[in-house]
C-alpha cells in the first residue's frame, strides 16, 4: 500500500470513528435530555428516593383537621430530626385518612400529599416586616418550615360514634357513609375491620397477610363493591314514576314469586305473597315480584339510564376522593330473569356505600345530587386560609315533583313499618329503604363464601334533611335489622347534637 492509499484509509477510519463518537454523543445528550425532562421528576417522587426523603423531611408535614377544627392527624419533630406522624383518630379514621409511613403514603394523606408538604411562607417586604426581621432575625432564619394544613368535612364525634356502632367483635365487616345531602359534604366514612396507624410499623406484616381476606387497608366505604339489594329499588321506583304512565294507581298481583321465561324465577323474601297491592305498598313491603315486573317493563336500557344519573357505570374521581365504579347492567328483555333481578339490586348490580349514600342524598335534596366532597379548606402555616372549596352540583337526577314522590314513599316505609327500629326512626321524622342482598366474596385460597348483606339507606329529618346515610353489614342478614338500627342511631345522634 503506497502513501496515498494509507492516507485515504486513515482519513476513512477517522471519519468512521468521528461518526461513531458523534452518534454516541448525540445518544448520550438525547438520553440526558429525556432523563431530566421526563424521568427525573418521576424518580425524585419515588418514596425510596433518599434525596427526596431528605427534602420532604425539611418541611414539617401539615395537620389534618375535622370540620370543627379538631386535630385528626399531625406530625412531631423527633430528637433525630425525623418526623413522627400521630393519628389522633386511630382505628376510626384509618382507611379514609390513610397513613404516611414506611416510605408509603395512602388514603387522604396521599391525595393531599403535595398540599401537606408545601411551605407557603413568603417574606414580608413591607417596612413593618423588614423592621420586625431586624429586631429578631432568628424568627426568619431559624423558623420551622411547616406544610399547609387541611380542614376536612369529616365530623370527628360522628365518625367515632359510627365506628363504635359498627361493632366487629364477632368478626363482622361493614362500612358507613354519612353525608350532608344539601352540600355533598362527607360527614363520616367508616370501615370495619380496621387497624391503628400508630402501631403500623410493628403490625404491618401481620396486617398485610390479612389484607386480601379482610381488606383492612382498603377504604371499602368508597372502594368496596356490593350488591345493593332492595335499596336499589329507589332507582327502579324513580324510573317507573318517570316512564310508566299511571303507575301509582295501578294494582299489581303478588303471588310471592315472579315467573320468568329465561333464568331463575324471582321470589319475595321467604316467598311471602302480598296479594293485590299498589306501588306505594309494594315499595313498603319490598315486593321483589312487583319491582322485578317493573324492571322487565322498563327494560335494561331505561333502568340503567336512570341509575347513570346517580353515577353508575361511570369511573368516578372526585376532588381528593376516589370511588369504585358502580354497575347497572343493561339486560335485554329476552333475558327477563336477569333483568327482573337487576331491578331489585341483584344479578350484576353493584355499588359502594358511598354510591348508595349519593342515591339517598339526591332524593333527600329534591333530585339535586351534590358532588361528594371531603376537603373543606386549605390553611397556610400561620393558620390563614389559602383555599376554600365550595359545594358543587353533580347532576339533577329527577325533577322536584318526582323526587318528592320518592321521598314520601321512603317516609311511608318508615311510618308503616311494625319494626321497632323503624318506629324509632319515625320519631326522628326519618325516611329510608332497607335492603337484604345475596352476595359472595372470594378468599385468598379461592374459597367462595356466600353471604347475605344487610343494607339501609335513608335521611332525616324528612322536612329538612340534614344527614343522609348508607350502611352495609357484610353477612349481616336482614336490612331491617343491624344496618337499619345503626343508621337510625347515627341519624338520631346527629340531629340531636348538630
Amino acid at each position: 500500500m503506497n502513501e496515498l492509499e494509507r492516507k485515504k484509509a486513515l482519513n476513512r477510519n477517522i471519519k468512521v470513528i468521528s461518526a461513531v463518537i458523534l452518534a454516541l454523543f448525540v445518544g448520550i445528550m438525547g438520553y440526558m435530555l429525556y432523563f431530566h425532562g421526563v424521568l427525573a421528576e418521576e424518580i425524585a417522587a419515588k418514596p425510596g428516593n433518599v434525596r427526596e426523603q431528605a427534602k420532604r423531611n425539611e418541611i414539617l408535614r401539615g395537620t389534618i383537621f375535622d370540620r370543627n377544627g379538631k386535630v385528626l392527624t399531625y406530625s412531631e419533630r423527633q430528637a433525630d430530626n425525623t418526623q413522627k406522624r400521630i393519628y389522633q383518630g386511630a382505628e376510626a379514621f384509618a382507611q379514609v385518612l390513610g397513613y404516611e409511613q414506611r416510605n408509603t403514603v395512602t388514603g387522604l394523606e396521599y391525595a393531599l400529599d403535595d398540599i401537606l408538604t408545601k411551605d407557603e411562607f413568603v417574606f414580608d417586604f413591607s417596612k413593618e416586616g423588614f423592621l420586625e426581621m431586624l429586631k429578631d432575625p432568628s424568627s426568619i432564619l431559624n423558623r420551622t418550615k411547616e406544610g399547609n394544613s387541611v380542614v376536612t368535612t369529616l365530623d370527628q364525634e360522628l365518625q367515632w360514634r359510627a365506628y363504635d356502632l359498627l361493632e366487629d367483635e364477632l368478626g363482622e365487616k361493614g362500612a358507613i357513609v354519612a353525608m350532608n345531602p344539601k352540600t355533598g359534604e362527607i360527614l363520616a366514612m367508616v370501615n370495619r375491620p380496621s387497624y391503628d396507624p400508630n402501631g403500623l410499623k410493628e403490625n404491618y406484616a401481620s396486617l398485610n397477610e390479612k389484607q386480601y381476606d379482610d381488606g383492612v387497608f382498603l377504604n371499602t366505604a368508597a372502594r368496596g363493591s356490593y350488591a345493593p339489594g332492595s335499596t336499589y329499588k329507589i332507582i327502579t321506583l324513580l324510573a317507573a314514576l318517570e316512564k310508566l304512565d299511571g303507575i301509582e294507581e295501578r294494582t299489581f298481583k303478588d303471588n310471592g314469586e315472579l315467573k320468568v321465561n329465561v333464568g331463575n324465577n324471582l321470589p319475595n323474601i321467604n316467598g311471602t305473597p302480598h296479594g293485590n297491592i299498589k306501588l306505594k305498598e309494594a315499595f313498603a313491603v319490598s315486593s321483589n315480584v312487583v319491582f322485578g315486573t317493573l324492571a322487565i317493563e322498563l327494560g335494561g336500557e331505561s333502568l340503567a339510564e336512570v341509575a347513570e344519573r346517580f353515577g353508575f357505570n361511570k369511573e368516578q374521581s372526585f376532588p381528593f376522593l376516589n370511588m369504585s365504579t358502580s354497575k347497572a347492567p343493561k339486560y335485554p328483555k329476552n333475558e327477563d330473569g336477569a333483568l327482573a333481578a337487576s331491578g331489585v339490586g341483584q344479578t350484576g348490580v353493584s355499588a359502594s356505600p358511598l354510591q348508595m349514600a349519593m342515591v339517598a342524598s339526591a332524593i333527600a335534596n329534591d333530585g339535586n345530587l351534590m358532588t361528594p366532597m371531603i376537603v373543606n379548606s386549605v390553611l397556610k402555616y400561620d393558620g390563614t386560609q389559602k383555599e376554600k372549596f365550595a359545594p358543587k352540583l353533580y347532576n339533577t337526577v329527577a325533577d322536584t315533583e318526582t323526587a318528592q314522590t320518592v321521598k314520601t314513599f321512603m317516609k311511608n316505609n318508615v311510618d308503616s313499618s311494625r319494626n321497632e327500629t323503624m318506629k324509632a326512626l319515625a320519631k326522628l321524622r326519618g325516611a329510608g329503604k332497607t335492603g337484604t342482598a345475596q352476595d359472595f366474596y372470594q378468599k385468598s385460597d379461592g374459597t367462595k363464601i356466600d353471604v347475605v348483606n344487610s343494607w339501609f339507606v335513608g335521611f332525616a329529618p324528612y322536612e329538612d334533611p340534614q344527614i343522609a346515610v348508607a350502611v352495609v353489614i357484610l353477612d349481616g342478614g336482614s336490612g331491617g335489622g343491624k344496618a337499619a338500627s345503626i343508621a337510625t342511631e347515627l341519624m338520631r345522634w346527629y340531629t340531636e347534637n348538630r
